[in-house]
C-alpha cells in the first residue's frame, strides 16, 4: 500500500473498493470507486426468510472484530470504543465472533455499525443497504461509491471518529426525527440495485453504473485531448 499504484497501470483507469478524500498514494491515478462484491443471490435468500419491511426487534448492530487492546490502528481503536462503551447497553447487539447467517440480523435491525477498520469501506454497508438496514458509516474521509445514483445522505447516518463514544446520543435523536425519512429512502429498490453486481449486467445495476462512469470519463478525457489539439492547431 506504501507504494501506492505500480507505475504501469498509471495510465490507466483502476477501478477500486478505497475510496476516501485525504491525500494517499492508492488515490494517486485515475480510478472510480465501487463497492464491494455481496453476492445478490445471498442478499434474495435472505430478503425471503426476512423481508426487508418486517418487524426489526434489533436497534444497533454490529457483528466482527472488536479488540480489547488494539494495536495503534485508527480502525481498531474505533471498534475497542464501540465495544468497551455499548457491550453492555441493551440496545446495541454487538458480536464479535463470526457467523454464517449474520446477513439474518442485519434484515432484523434497524441500524447497522459500518465503522472502519483496516481500510474505510467495508462490505457491511452495501449488506446493510440491500436488507434495509440504515448504515451508520464511522470513517472520517471515505469516499462511497457511485455518488450520482446513490444519495448516501439521504440513506446513512454519519458519525465522526471522534464521537463514536456518542453513539447511543446520536441514534437517539435519528431516531425521533427523520429515522422514517431515511428508511423509507433506504427502500427503494433502485438504490439497492445500484450496489449490487449481478450475473449478467441489468441498466441501473453496480455493473452498469461501472461502466457509466468510465463512460464519463472517457468522454471527458476525450473533449479534453481536443481542446488540446485545437489550442495547438491554433498556436
Amino acid at each position: 500500500m506504501k507504494d501506492g499504484v505500480p507505475e504501469i497501470m498509471k495510465k490507466s483507469i483502476v477501478l477500486q473498493t478505497f475510496g476516501v478524500t485525504y491525500e494517499h498514494p492508492c488515490q494517486k491515478v485515475e480510478h472510480v470507486v465501487i463497492p464491494p462484491y455481496v453476492s445478490p443471490e445471498s442478499v434474495r435468500n435472505t430478503m425471503e426468510n426476512f423481508p426487508v419491511d418486517g418487524r426489526r426487534d434489533i436497534w444497533v448492530f454490529f457483528r466482527g472484530k472488536m479488540e480489547v487492546h488494539p494495536k495503534n490502528v485508527s480502525g481498531r481503536k474505533v471498534r475497542t470504543v464501540i465495544w468497551k462503551k455499548f457491550n453492555g447497553d441493551r440496545r446495541f447487539y454487538l458480536q464479535r465472533h463470526r457467523f454464517a447467517g449474520y446477513q439474518s440480523e442485519i434484515a432484523r435491525s434497524v441500524f447497522c455499525l459500518c465503522p472502519l477498520g483496516w481500510a474505510p469501506w467495508s462490505p457491511r454497508l452495501v449488506e446493510s443497504v440491500a436488507l434495509g438496514c440504515v448504515p451508520v458509516i464511522i470513517a472520517d474521509g471515505i469516499r462511497l461509491p457511485f455518488s450520482s445514483a446513490v444519495k448516501w445522505s439521504e440513506i446513512s447516518v454519519t458519525v465522526a471518529e471522534k464521537d463514536v463514544w456518542r453513539l447511543a446520543e446520536i441514534l437517539e435523536k435519528v431516531a425521533a426525527t427523520n429515522l422514517s425519512s431515511i428508511q423509507r429512502n433506504l427502500w427503494d429498490p433502485r438504490t439497492r440495485k445500484a450496489l449490487l453486481f449481478n450475473s449478467w449486467v441489468q441498466e441501473g445495476d453496480a455493473t452498469w453504473q461501472v461502466l457509466h462512469s468510465l463512460s464519463e470519463k472517457l468522454y471527458r478525457s476525450y473533449r479534453s485531448s481536443r481542446v488540446s489539439r485545437q489550442l495547438d492547431f491554433d498556436t
